[in-house]
């Protein structure tokens, strides 16, 4: 059985776990991310590591890794590294793992992966377009159109938060949840460290009633978004990921409510609107479908170019 290293690397925390070809993961788990208390150089030191001591008990085919940041998907440097990845910016792990590890390696930006891995294992399985928006500490966006991510001229398509959709800051500065829970904790009058998604959720479900309306209003800001993406795009599916939405029974009714107003009815009634269905597996089980679209359309050019070759004599 195939088996293959998958990573999906975040500010904070490292998950990790091996995979067949098929995205059955087993050994799963995750360790802190040493970036930003002990510079990149330990970081670089703490993935090779890690990568490494799986290919002392396993026959490895690969490393398939997901993380923030702007990726060139076609290279894997990193063109513009994430705010909680100091320094990394053009670093090429792609090139770190073969060399140091002779190991084949594929890298993609987190978002990109999840909606890869809800197209191919989640609740996007089907669509023949869709669009995957994480809302987290910020809001980022992906779209896959036929099993492909559509990456854009310099690989920053489907940066939904940075647009400001009228308004004169980012959609994610008002409608992230780190934005929800910062508004929250000036409402309630506490520090912002003993509030998250799921406290928040909660304390409205108990009947606090400001903080159900703050909800609503950035549930609203959520359908703006969603809105302007599926005029723009207008994909067969839209999946909404992140660690909030496992509070579905609460915030799915407040959205379906909110996009009515904001989507024409055609529109609204072609447009199926899911909760990711993988978790937090999304960028992992994302990061491999990348890894063997790659491998696969590697190939596939080695066989046309020895085709060629075969022909021309």
């Amino acid at each position: 059985m195939d088996k293959y290293i998958c990573l999906d690397i975040g500010g904070t925390a490292i998950k990790y776990g091996l995979a067949d070809s098929r995205g059955r993961l087993f050994n799963k788990d995750s360790l802190p991310n040493c970036i930003a208390k002990d510079g990149v150089d330990a970081f670089l030191d703490q993935v090779m590591g890690l990568i490494g001591s799986y290919q002392k008990y396993f026959k490895v085919q690969g490393a398939a890794i997901s993380m923030a940041g702007m990726i060139n998907p076609q290279t894997g440097e990193v063109i513009h590294a994430a705010p909680h990845f100091p320094g990394l910016t053009g670093v090429n792990l792609v090139q770190l793992v073969s060399r140091r590890l002779h190991l084949p390696c594929w890298v993609e930006n987190d978002v990109n992966a999840a909606a890869l891995g809800e197209y191919w294992l989640g609740n996007g399985r089907g669509a023949k377009s869709l669009f995957c928006i994480t809302i987290g500490t910020g809001i980022g966006g992906a779209f896959v159109w036929d099993g492909r991510l559509w990456p854009g001229h310099c690989f920053t398509a489907g940066e939904a938060g940075q647009a400001k959709l009228g308004s004169r800051i980012p959609w994610e500065e008002g409608a992230s949840v780190s934005a929800l829970i910062r508004k929250a904790a000036r409402l309630k009058g506490v520090e912002p460290e003993t509030l998250n998604g799921k406290i928040l959720c909660e304390m409205v479900r108990h009947g606090d009633k400001p903080l159900h309306r703050l909800l609503r209003e950035t549930v609203h800001q959520w359908a703006t978004g969603i809105a302007a993406i599926c005029y723009l795009l207008n994909p067969q599916r839209v999946i909404l990921g992140g660690g909030i939405m496992a509070q579905e029974d609460l915030l799915e009714p407040m959205l379906r409510d909110s996009l009515k107003k904001e989507l024409l009815p055609v529109v609204l009634e072609e447009t199926t609107v899911a909760f990711a269905g993988l978790g937090n597996d999304a960028g992992l089980i994302g990061a491999l479908y990348n890894f063997l679209a790659r491998e696969k359309k590697k190939v596939d050019n080695t066989c046309n170019i020895l085709y060629n070759i075969t022909v021309s004599l």
